[in-house]
């Protein structure tokens, strides 16, 4: 059942079983986890089935470190959240991801996560509408393109897979996809425009005792759950935390200062240029290829003997030709385009002459395209003939790399979030490692040469490249078996509270070069087990009441 909840809906109680804040990708596969299990689920969302710009201004705050987008721009408060804007890029964590590393300070999951999460990845996979859940170097042999045999201690062939939804050419989108589903359980209700405000401890700060909840139309009420979670990522699961400070001064789980510190992303940039030689077999592989009705992409990451021998963080590295200005193509292109949108094409003049200047190379463009849309790839058609290595980075687990609160607040009446991103610098050194090691391993082979770029090599702090983050939140929350070195335990469970418990990627202590999406997913199935056990145990409790709320559309 999804519903609206009402304004007129102040002072009401709400009871459940499992009560669930934020409906993004680990909100909602906990929700479909949990579906048809006899528990009473509440998912709350902040937002409705839509974008709303009133309700995407509550996720405004402050960048106090390095250059990121707005804080208002990377998420998205509406149900799917931020899937609603992915691009369907998936791959799961290694083993050596998980692995404490006497050189990465704070690395390392719990004993056993890795293991436990083989388990719950396939069924990821399919929630995430990855197709069949491989990832051996044996694929890479059904692509058709030469697989050229690097050494397997310093560069190993990894790829990625791109999810498939509904829509052609788009990925699962959690909000849509998955609604149906949703809609169709008897045993959960879907709030819409419920916004979590505080976190209510009881006096020893032991349980949560409630949760309060408010519409952005003032509408107030109170959540009574046997267990709570909190999935409304990697920055509001800790701004909600500090926020909910009234029993416990420093915030909820917050007594070893740990909240909101070691924020991660997976910093993105051009670290050098490949300039193929002879067949150019780099740039057949490294391309987008259709297998199994899916896009695969295929890439490079940096094999642990050398992080090891190096000190070095992980990084996963794609390749991608470089636009070229003089390409008649591209030039056709944005006469399309300005044209298309209403206005007088900019530089018209220069930009027929180089369409009518180079016909045959047009003609060529064009044939590229065309099979790209038969064979259901994609690839540049405007080519340079060099390939842009553009690396996306583990950051390394730093404390001073932060969510705090702001002083202003928001419409709710909720200090706003402030984020100090900062790196480190074993990250920019990495990078270096990473572009080096293809460099000398793409000249052993014969298949071009690599020029680092300049930023890499200066050894200065600054960070070149266009380096941006990913819009992965990572790490805020982070889990240990440790409470002095995580705010979550193996279970995800807040230490030193029996009830509460976090999802989605700030539980990560360390994230790897992979995207975070699937390992997310694999964390909110494995934490929906570990749910549907320790509730199974006492099944007594009444169902919850009925409070006033409206059916919602879509």
């Amino acid at each position: 059942m999804f519903a609206e909840f009402h304004p007129l809906a102040g002072g009401t109680d709400i009871e459940a079983d499992v009560c669930i804040a934020g409906a993004g990708a680990a909100g909602i596969t906990l929700a479909l986890a949990l579906a048809g299990s006899g528990l009473h689920v509440l998912l709350l969302e902040g937002g409705g089935l839509d974008f709303e710009d009133e309700v995407q201004a509550l996720y405004a705050g402050e960048n106090a470190g390095l250059e990121y987008y707005p804080l208002d721009a990377c998420r998205l408060r509406y149900f799917g959240g931020t899937t609603n804007h992915w691009g369907g890029r998936s791959q799961p964590l290694s083993p050596w991801d998980f692995a404490e590393r006497p050189w990465v300070p704070h690395s390392g999951w719990p004993a056993g996560l890795a293991e436990e999460l083989d388990h719950y990845y396939p069924r990821a996979h399919e929630i995430c509408g990855l197709g069949p859940f491989a990832y051996s170097p044996e694929v890479l042999g059904r692509l058709g393109a030469p697989v050229p045999p690097l050494d397997p201690e310093r560069l190993r062939y990894a790829f990625w897979r791109y999810s498939a939804g509904r829509q052609p050419r788009q990925p699962v989108l959690f909000g849509e996809d998955h609604r149906e589903r949703l809609r169709q359980a008897s045993n959960v209700r879907v709030l819409l425009h419920a916004n979590l405000t505080a976190i209510r401890l009881d006096p020893a700060a032991r349980r949560v005792a409630a949760l309060e909840v408010r519409s952005p139309a003032g509408a107030t009420a109170t959540v009574r759950a046997r267990r709570h979670v909190l999935a409304c990522g990697g920055i509001e699961n800790a701004r909600l935390m500090l926020l909910s400070d009234d029993v416990e001064p420093h915030g909820v789980g917050n007594r070893h200062d740990l909240v909101g510190r070691f924020f991660m992303e997976h910093p993105d940039a051009r670290c050098g240029v490949l300039r193929p030689s002879g067949a150019a077999q780099a740039a057949q592989l490294f391309r987008y290829h259709s297998l199994d009705g899916r896009t695969i992409l295929p890439g490079l990451h940096l094999a642990p003997e050398l992080q090891a021998a190096e000190g070095a963080l992980g990084c996963a590295a794609g390749l991608w030709f470089e636009d070229d200005p003089e390409s008649p193509a591209l030039a056709l292109r944005d006469i399309y385009r300005d044209l298309a949108r209403g206005r007088w094409p900019g530089a018209l003049g220069r930009k027929l002459a180089t369409v009518l200047g180079d016909l045959d190379r047009l003609a060529g463009d064009a044939y590229w395209r065309a099979a790209d849309r038969v064979a259901g790839t994609r690839s540049a058609a405007y080519r340079t003939g060099l390939l842009n290595i553009e690396v996306e980075l583990e950051q390394a687990p730093n404390p001073d790399s932060r969510v705090t609160l702001a002083g202003e607040r928001d419409a709710l009446g909720l200090r706003r979030a402030r984020l100090d991103w900062q790196l480190t610098e074993l990250d920019k050194r990495s990078l270096l490692v990473f572009t080096k090691a293809m460099g000398a391993e793409f000249a052993r082979l014969g298949l071009g040469r690599v020029k680092v770029a300049d930023w890499l090599l200066d050894g200065g702090k600054a960070w070149g490249g266009d380096m941006h983050g990913s819009f992965h939140h990572l790490g805020t929350t982070r889990m240990a078996d440790d409470p002095r070195r995580g705010v979550v335990d193996r279970d995800c469970r807040v230490h030193g509270i029996d009830n509460l418990y976090v999802a989605t990627g700030s539980v990560f202590p360390t994230a790897g070069p992979s995207n975070p999406t699937l390992t997310i997913v694999a964390l909110a199935l494995r934490l929906a087990d570990h749910l549907k056990e320790r509730l199974a145990r006492n099944t007594g409790v009444p169902a919850p009441r009925r409070t006033a709320v409206e059916p919602a559309g879509g």
